[in-house]
């Protein structure tokens, strides 16, 4: 039991699952199957289960979070390299904002950056160097789980309708968060965001000829490629119903 909650454990330490691995598939199947489920229970749902069940997705990430960090922090290890400063950390927070107060801008946000990156969090994580079913390794697979379903059980019941019309309003929302957090990473010498180098294994590491801070450019061809993607069945959509 003590291994599962061993917090000294660093990156490049052995025993870790390892991306696409066995393991990491497992964990992907199972929130598949999880996911999948909640998602049609709330396509189904009346409008009180439907508010139920946001805020039940949403603060329970929140909850799992504020436990991580508590047991960090118990544990002397929550440091300068632990802050929420991650989108993923945010997306926490933003869910449960939304799930209290339902926003326009806020749920498209939610589709159009915190969804998209905690899809390419799970299936590049950057938690791998931890064994499959230690604390951090199953926190990070859960949270990342429920932004994810939180987002995309409101899409298939239309309570989100994704607006490519709203794309500049979160575009200038992401860059008015991600320069902040940029300042910072380049003063302490964190990688939050991933604006400092590219996460190991990551898509951004196609870019990372280009140098520190030029890789970043990289992320604008994956965005609009992702985005593409994203914003293709919904080209044809009206006014959002609830946001």
């Amino acid at each position: 039991m003590a291994k599962l909650f061993d917090f000294t454990i660093k990156n490049g330490a052995a025993g870790g699952f390892g991306m696409f691995s066995a393991a990491h598939f497992a964990w992907l199947a199972v929130l598949l199957a999880a996911g999948g489920g909640v998602c049609l229970a709330y396509k189904k749902a009346d409008e009180n289960s439907r508010r139920v069940i946001r805020r039940a997705a949403a603060w329970g990430a929140l909850g799992m979070e504020l436990l991580r960090a508590a047991l960090l922090f118990a544990a002397g290890e929550y440091n300068l390299g632990r802050l929420p400063l991650h989108l993923c950390a945010m997306a926490v927070y933003i869910c449960a904002l939304h799930a209290w107060r339902v926003g326009a801008l806020t749920g498209q946000f939610l589709y159009a950056f915190c969804m998209p990156g905690a899809v390419f969090a799970l299936i590049f994580p950057d938690w791998g160097y931890y064994p499959a079913l230690h604390f951090m390794s199953a926190s990070s697979f859960v949270i990342h789980g429920l932004i994810v379903t939180y987002v995309v059980m409101q899409v298939a019941a239309r309570d989100i309708v994704p607006d490519v019309k709203k794309c500049p309003q979160c575009l200038g929302l992401m860059l008015a968060l991600a320069l902040p957090v940029y300042i910072f990473d380049r003063i302490t010498g964190t990688n939050y965001m991933f604006l400092n180098w590219p996460s190991p294994g990551s898509p951004l590491e196609w870019f990372a000829f280009l140098g520190s801070p030029g890789f970043v450019l990289g992320y604008l061809p994956i965005l609009a490629a992702v985005w593409a993607v994203m914003y293709y069945p919904f080209r044809r959509t009206g006014e959002n119903k609830k946001q």
